[in-house]
């Protein structure tokens, strides 16, 4: 349709005339009516036709524009925009187990760590079976926000080892683990701020993925050894105007960095200076040791939001995760919560109840680390002078990679030996950006056969010794 030709009635529209004449601008955008490029009438001109004052048109303009229905352009006039690309679909966040991973044939499927089974699903089946026994009328309703009161109280008792700082079950939120607990953070922090979230260079893809779903832009910020760095930090916060962050301070995923006492501190000092919310997200942090350093949420309890888990030490099918929010935000935290989901399940939080007041779940994660360590350290043997990285009680490593090998064509080299990795381009904050840091992650599937997790890690090895010029056996 021509311009000239364009009468929308504004009398169907609901609202002041400038609602009405955004609201026509819109629908004839998206309808085809108008095509893309289609010079809009001048105000004056507009608002004669449709008898309407010229301010009037002006602001339906303006209104369009901020839609991204109108471009205007100083000297030329406003224009029909072109609709925005659709963006692709999502990629899903969790692979499907090429083999099993536990069965000894087929490919080597070392792209998620996978915990051992020491017996918890055994435990875990009879606890299920007996609280669903016991299973009053409750379980008709919707659970209230002072539903969980027993579970936090049982899960701040679980997180004593932790140095947290001060931490009462007013603090915590209960989520469906902890990438439920990631995007409910950005939801909150996200709502009155830039939609921007800084990231390492390097993250877990998951942090991508809930940026994803707030429309939030990714901006990555360079890590070394220690994880993000902290005048880069300071360098991205004052450009991009973003105020959320989001980071792994004790096993960086995937490089396995570990920032120092010194490093969270100034880490903090530049969170302060321009008053960023932090998320510190510590499902993959190492077991709790008398020389642990104090976590940021101890360091800034007035601006961390702490995420952790029983994902990666118990089992990840429970769906349980622990939210600490800042100081006097934990009401809030729970409100949003419920919004989210209406709150957590009443048999899955029967369920983590009898698992921590019984101790069977320190019994579970004790034995499950054991079994973890007895795997990493058998890759690090294996490993042995390729500069692999490590953490205590963590089932993955980090490989740095070197020319002439490049990350993607290891991966490749690899998969045709039967042994499947991820190069750090699937790890990159910013998709499409070169990692500036070069390596594959190595994911322990501890419920992989030892010997067959041994053969595996050592034809990696032999592999990367070779170079790239030798093909797989």
């Amino acid at each position: 349709m021509r311009i000239d030709d364009w009468q929308p009635d504004l009398s169907l529209q609901q609202g002041p005339k400038f609602r009405a004449l955004a609201n026509a601008l819109r629908e004839a955008a998206r309808s085809g009516e108008l095509a893309p490029g289609t010079r809009l009438p001048p105000m004056r001109e507009l608002a004669w036709r449709l008898k309407v004052t010229t301010g009037t048109v002006a602001r339906a303009y303006q209104v369009a524009a901020a839609e991204g229905v109108v471009e205007s352009h100083v000297g030329r006039g406003s224009f029909v925009a072109a609709p925005p690309a659709r963006r692709p679909a999502p990629q899903p966040l969790l692979y499907e187990a090429l083999d099993g991973g536990w069965r000894a044939e087929g490919l080597a499927d070392l792209r998620i760590p996978q915990l051992p089974d020491c017996g918890q699903a055994a435990r875990i089946g009879t606890q299920l079976a007996s609280i669903a026994t016991q299973m009053g009328t409750a379980v008709l309703d919707y659970t209230p926000l002072s539903s969980d009161a027993e579970c936090r109280c049982a899960a701040v008792a679980w997180l004593q080892g932790r140095q947290l700082g001060a931490l009462t079950p007013d603090d915590m939120v209960l989520t469906h683990g902890g990438q439920h607990a990631i995007t409910l953070v950005m939801g909150l922090c996200l709502a009155d701020q830039p939609a921007k979230v800084m990231a390492e260079a390097l993250t877990y893809p998951g942090m991508r993925h809930a940026a994803r779903l707030m429309r939030a832009e990714t901006l990555p910020v360079p890590l070394d050894d220690e994880g993000m760095i902290p005048d880069a930090l300071d360098r991205t916060a004052r450009s991009s105007g973003a105020r959320l962050v989001c980071l792994t301070p004790s096993a960086q995923n995937p490089t396995l960095a570990g920032m120092s006492a010194e490093r969270k501190a100034r880490i903090v000092e530049v969170a302060r200076r321009h008053d960023l919310q932090i998320i510190e997200d510590e499902c993959y942090a190492p077991s709790p040791a008398a020389t642990a350093g104090p976590s940021l949420r101890m360091l800034a309890p007035e601006r961390v939001w702490h995420v952790s888990s029983f994902s990666k030490i118990i089992a990840a099918g429970l769906r349980f995760g622990m939210l600490i929010c800042p100081e006097g935000m934990g009401q809030a935290g729970r409100i949003a919560a419920q919004h989210s989901h209406m709150g957590l399940s009443l048999p899955i939080m029967a369920l983590v109840l009898r698992l921590l007041e019984s101790g069977e779940a320190e019994h579970i994660a004790g034995e499950v680390l054991t079994v973890v360590e007895d795997r990493r350290m058998l890759a690090l043997s294996l490993l042995e002078g390729l500069g692999a990285v490590s953490r205590h009680g963590v089932p993955m490593l980090w490989l740095p990679v070197t020319p002439p090998w490049r990350s993607e064509d290891l991966v490749s080299r690899a998969a045709q030996a039967g042994v499947v990795i991820r190069p750090a381009s699937d790890f990159a904050a910013a998709p499409g950006v070169e990692p500036a840091v070069d390596g594959i992650r190595i994911a322990l599937n501890c419920r992989m056969e030892r010997e067959r997790l041994a053969r595996a890690l050592a034809a990696l090895a032999q592999m990367v010794r070779s170079g790239p010029l030798v093909g797989p056996e």
